[in-house]
């Protein structure tokens, strides 16, 4: 047996380390199972649950090119990243009083998780 190989058959499985080895051989299974429960939890778990809402507020851009993303900020000082078609947006001069009914969930804005609404109506408000 080469030296590494010898060493590891020392350490590892000589009999005055059996214990040792099963107790590390549990805690790397039941860690390497966390880790890959973890893994596995995708963002479109949490945005499945899309709830209708109707919310009033300010749009405003925020962010800079090429991460600017239109917000609607509420009198209640909530946010929301507005997702809306081309068209619904050209017809929006920011900064608006609007109100916006649409689908709910969770988006993601400059790496950190943020509210976001898929808009299907928009109206002004004045």
């Amino acid at each position: 047996m080469t030296v590494p190989v010898m060493s590891f058959y020392i350490i590892h499985f000589r009999p005055s380390n059996v214990r040792k080895s099963i107790v590390a051989a549990v805690l790397f299974l039941s860690l390497s199972i966390s880790l890959f429960g973890c893994a596995t939890t995708t963002s479109t778990d949490r945005n499945s649950d899309g709830s209708q809402i109707t919310v009033e507020g300010r749009a405003v851009v925020m962010g800079n090119v090429p991460f600017a993303r239109l917000i609607l900020e509420t009198k209640d000082r909530n946010s929301y990243i507005l997702e809306m078609d081309g068209a619904m947006r050209d017809s929006l001069m920011t900064p608006a009083q609007i109100k916006v009914t649409g689908k709910l969930k969770v988006g993601e804005w400059n790496g950190r998780p943020f509210a976001q609404i898929t808009v299907s109506e928009l109206t002004h408000v004045q």
